[in-house]
């Protein structure tokens, strides 16, 4: 029982710690431009916490859109898009 209370614990202090250092790197409107590897650099050096790329630009992209701002798709993703739609109409079923 007190094991999975320190689990939990232990999991919400590293998700604000985290959270924290994300917003301090965008900025209050979320305008200020950061990587991921800035994220990984603040929080290893602050809080000895390592993480991901993929975790830290996680954690930048919600910094952002909590300050306000949207996410861009990127172009590639686009491009997949818009191979996945049908080229023709579709028929009706008669």
């Amino acid at each position: 029982m007190f094991e999975k209370r320190r689990a939990r614990r232990e999991a919400q202090i590293h998700h604000r710690r985290l959270m924290d250092a994300a917003l301090d790197l965008v900025g209050y409107t979320g305008e200020w431009t950061a990587s991921p590897a800035d994220l990984i650099a603040l929080v290893f050096g602050k809080h000895a916490i390592e993480v991901t790329e993929e975790e830290a630009g996680r954690y930048l992209d919600a910094a952002r859109v909590s300050r306000g701002q949207r996410l861009h798709v990127a172009e590639y993703e686009l491009e997949d898009q818009e191979q996945d739609e049908p080229t023709e109409e579709p028929q009706p079923v008669s």
